[in-house]
This record gives structure tokens, C-alpha cells and sequence, in this order.
């Protein structure tokens, strides 16, 4: 499953973390990352049962 944030390599998350601490520092980072999580995990788990739900009517087709 290639979908837009799942795929980020160690140095673009790296990346990311800098120049959040740059701009906003580090009072709220945990807080954002814990919500950031849960967005991803969200829209993995929505993603996947699209997909479930396109293969099951796919194979009803057939």
C-alpha cells in the first residue's frame, strides 16, 4: 500500500521534526505527534477497507 505520508524514509521524518522545532519549538511536539498518529492510523484503517470493500464487489463481479 503506497499512500502519501506512509512511505516517508528516516531522514524526510527527520527532516519534518527540525524544522518543527525550529518554527514552534518543542512545548507541543508530543501532543502533536500523538494526534498526527492518530490521523495516520485513521486514514490507514479507511484506506484499507476501501480497499476490501473494491475487492469483495470485484470478485461478486467475476
Amino acid at each position: 500500500m503506497n499512500f502519501l505520508l506512509l512511505n516517508l524514509g528516516f531522514g524526510e521524518i527527520f527532516l519534518i521534526f527540525l524544522v518543527y522545532l525550529i518554527f514552534f519549538g518543542s512545548n507541543n511536539f508530543p501532543t502533536l505527534m500523538k494526534d498526527l498518529g492518530r490521523v495516520l492510523y485513521k486514514i490507514k484503517n479507511s484506506v484499507h477497507d476501501v480497499y476490501q470493500e473494491f475487492d469483495s464487489h470485484h470478485k461478486n463481479i467475476k
